[in-house]
């Protein structure tokens, strides 16, 4: 049975804790809120340069860029995003079980990998997975120039044709609630950008003019392409990793007060028997002196 001295310094240690938690919880909430109104505001972007290279996939067929050429898949270059730091429930280990997946999908593919993020570089190293670029640090009100390394680095490989695809792999922001891992296609470009499946063309696509000519288009067009896509999903899974972290912390919180009041309980138990001991003793200790 614990000694009443060392309830109560458990009992401490757990407030303790539970000021710390609810801490976090308070600073997670916070970064969430700016977090979720800076995905609320790249989304849209990225979504209709998303759809854009969709429609001209479509209507141009003999588009002159290589990033619109399929070639045979013997390589697949990765984008994993991650977070920094820890303590945000299982979005990083969501990703990660669904790039394995990915991976087994694809029997005889090699598989290089673009991180962002420590945790994303933890995983390559207990996995033995090839990383050839990685980034960390990234501020969650940072600039897209915090991740045009990266970007960079994937661009060229798929330009010297040393990667036959570029997928991107993160935690995408649904609610507070709710955070789920996703996958997207991002190079080359073709209808099936996104989910990968070939979608049915519009139609009614219509057709574009290119001043001075596609070919000086594109090579601006592509790279702002794959850097805002790339940029938003980075916030995407900020505001992904701040909810959950929340989410984790008030857990932890309201796990700490059911402890508190259960060894409260215990202590007040333990205390309560040992007065009634005392009183015990001395009332037995009475009796023996007046029967003396």
């Amino acid at each position: 049975m614990p000694s009443l001295r060392s309830i109560r310094g458990r009992i401490k240690s757990v407030k303790n804790t539970r000021q710390i938690t609810k801490a976090m919880e308070m600073v997670a909430s916070a970064k969430m809120r700016k977090a979720q109104m800076r995905v609320r505001d790249t989304r849209p972007y990225a979504e209709k340069i998303l759809e854009l290279m969709k429609r001209l996939s479509a209507i141009e067929s003999n588009i002159p860029n290589i990033f619109f050429k399929t070639r045979p898949v013997t390589t697949i270059g990765i984008i994993l995003v991650s977070t920094d730091r820890g303590l945000c429930g299982p979005i990083n280990f969501n990703v990660f079980r669904q790039v394995f997946r990915f991976m087994a999908d694809r029997p005889g593919v090699r598989f290089e990998f673009v991180v962002i993020g420590k945790k994303g570089q933890d995983f390559l190293r207990r996995s033995g997975l090839k990383g050839i670029g990685s980034i960390s640090g990234i501020k969650d009100r940072g600039e897209i120039e915090e991740i045009l390394p990266a970007t960079q680095v994937a661009i060229e490989e798929f330009q010297k044709e040393r990667w036959d695809e570029v997928w991107i792999f993160y935690t995408h922001f649904e609610s507070t609630l709710s955070q789920k891992p996703k996958m997207q296609k991002l190079l080359p470009i073709g209808s099936d950008l996104g989910d990968g499946k070939t979608n049915a063309a519009s139609p009614f696509l219509g057709e574009y003019l290119y001043e001075p000519d596609t070919k000086d288009i594109l090579e601006v067009l592509v790279p702002r392409y794959f850097e805002s896509i790339v940029f938003q999903r980075v916030m995407e899974n900020f505001a992904s990793e701040y909810s959950a972290r929340m989410m984790a912390m008030r857990n932890a919180t309201s796990n700490a007060k059911e402890v508190i009041y259960q060894m409260t309980l215990v202590y007040n138990k333990l205390r309560q028997a040992a007065i009634t001991r005392e009183i015990s003793e001395i009332a037995s200790g009475a009796d023996a002196v007046q029967q003396g």
